[in-house]
């Protein structure tokens, strides 16, 4: 399924030559409320969630990706108020296995879940927690339409950790913001030997709807 990353212009070059992406750390997240979408009014259940959520920062980081390329706001967010990148890659379709697929849509909740029976609690019911905690924010952030790719750290020692392009990684379109100054030929040398697979395009802003929409008379 395609799958897009937004990067200011800088970033994007970087990982463009470098044939890479940054994976994130759950501690340098922007919400706080990032696996914990639960009713931690419980002090129990409030340390035993704190304490899961440091001890997965250590072991696993994932990649975030949007569904779509079209929203100008997560442009004017993400991507350095149009001047950067949105790079669109295939990734993995979703296998329908809870327990092992590491990869989902994020789910958006108006209100903090309440908070599980543990002691209750069947191996199904398990699975499906698990998941809630991975892929659930709350509903302001929907307009990002993020697709979440879990994998495990390289380095948990290294400030930062990369997930190198591959099949499952396959980068496919570069896509440039409205007031992105890049030149075609500056993507393409970027690319390098990958530049013969990738479509690169321009966005601007649509005169009938709020959206972007590929500038189609761009070279």
């Amino acid at each position: 399924m395609r799958a897009y990353k937004f990067l200011c212009k800088k970033y994007a070059l970087e990982n463009l030559q470098n044939k890479r992406l940054k994976q994130s750390r759950i501690s340098e997240l922007n919400d706080p409320f990032e696996l914990v979408p639960y009713d931690l009014t419980n002090q129990i259940a409030r340390k035993t969630f704190l304490k899961t959520r440091d001890d997965m920062d250590q072991k696993k980081g994932f990649l975030s990706f949007s569904a779509e390329w079209s929203n100008p706001v997560i442009w004017a967010h993400y991507s350095d108020n149009h001047r950067g990148l949105c790079l669109g890659f295939e990734i993995p379709e979703l296998k329908g296995d809870p327990e092992n697929d590491e990869t989902d849509h994020i789910t958006y909740q108006k209100e903090l879940l309440p908070c599980p029976d543990f002691d209750t609690m069947s191996g199904t019911e398990y699975t499906s927690f698990v998941r809630k905690v991975l892929f659930t924010k709350f509903a302001h952030w929907e307009y990002e339409h993020e697709i979440r790719v879990w994998s495990s750290l390289e380095d948990n020692q290294s400030a930062i950790n990369f997930v190198n392009f591959s099949e499952s990684l396959k980068l496919v379109e570069v896509i440039l913001g409205a007031r992105c100054t890049l030149m075609k030929a500056e993507v393409e040398n970027a690319l390098g030997p990958l530049a013969d697979g990738v479509q690169i395009s321009k966005v601007r802003a649509a005169y009938d709807k709020f959206e972007m929409v590929k500038d189609e008379e761009w070279t």
